[in-house]
């Protein structure tokens, strides 16, 4: 697991690096966000991205490794589909494919932070917990109805509410964040008053030896004392 992680910790950082290097060199003239660049840029900004959420999702695995996987798998099935519109002709093209793409993507990571959010509080905090999977549960329609080509910002106070509950998802993911931090740092500090010592092989093998000694000499010593008793 932790060979995996680092896997992704270095895919995420060096591909996160391409796209930075890519998007500064636009900022000076280069032509980045058209043709094969773009096509370049968003693929690594996608690989960048999932990589960096399945770090997590490893996380989540090691807590609760049934909803774990099943985001994991959901997270890959986004990717593959991203990387099949970003490396054809579907990214310039107006598709169905394109629109399942997008409401796949985005009930992925719903399902994905609702799920993260779980495994790091359990069923603690609980009135906090039902308004943050509601806001993210409504945002997620909204973004999945807007997707799906309904001009829903056609409504009067439609774009209002899907701005107040993109501010609300983001202030409630910070906050769970900051406690499911907290709840972890203090199970640390309830799991790190066990000390442990760390010992060479040798220093080992020298005490086990000598525990060895010990115990022979403690039999021998108590059949002497068993035959003076006779």
């Amino acid at each position: 697991m932790e060979k995996a992680k680092k896997v992704l910790m270095i895919t995420s950082l060096s591909t996160l690096a391409v796209a930075c290097i890519m998007l500064i060199l636009a900022v000076f003239g280069v032509q980045i966000f058209q043709g094969v660049p773009l096509r370049l840029l968003l693929i690594f900004a996608t690989i960048s991205v999932s990589s960096g959420i399945a770090i997590s999702e490893l996380g989540v695995i090691n807590r609760k490794k049934t909803l774990g996987l099943v985001g994991i798998s959901l997270l890959g099935l986004s990717v593959v589909l991203a990387l099949v519109v970003f490396c054809t002709n579907l990214l310039v093209t107006e598709s169905v494919f394109n629109r399942i793409t997008g409401i796949v993507s985005v009930c992925s990571i719903t399902f994905i932070v609702i799920i993260s959010i779980y495994s790091k509080l359990g069923k603690s905090l609980l009135a906090m917990q039902i308004p943050t999977y509601t806001a993210f549960g409504l945002f997620a329609t909204m973004a999945c109805v807007l997707i799906g080509g309904v001009d829903l910002f056609s409504i009067k106070g439609m774009l209002e509410i899907f701005i107040v509950l993109a501010i609300v998802c983001a202030g409630l993911l910070i906050a769970s964040s900051v406690i499911g931090a907290k709840k972890k740092s203090s199970q640390t500090e309830v799991g790190s008053k066990t000390k442990m010592v760390s010992i060479t092989l040798a220093e080992y093998e020298a005490l086990k030896a000598e525990n060895q000694s010990l115990k022979a000499e403690n039999e021998a010593l108590k059949s002497q004392l068993e035959k003076q008793a006779k």
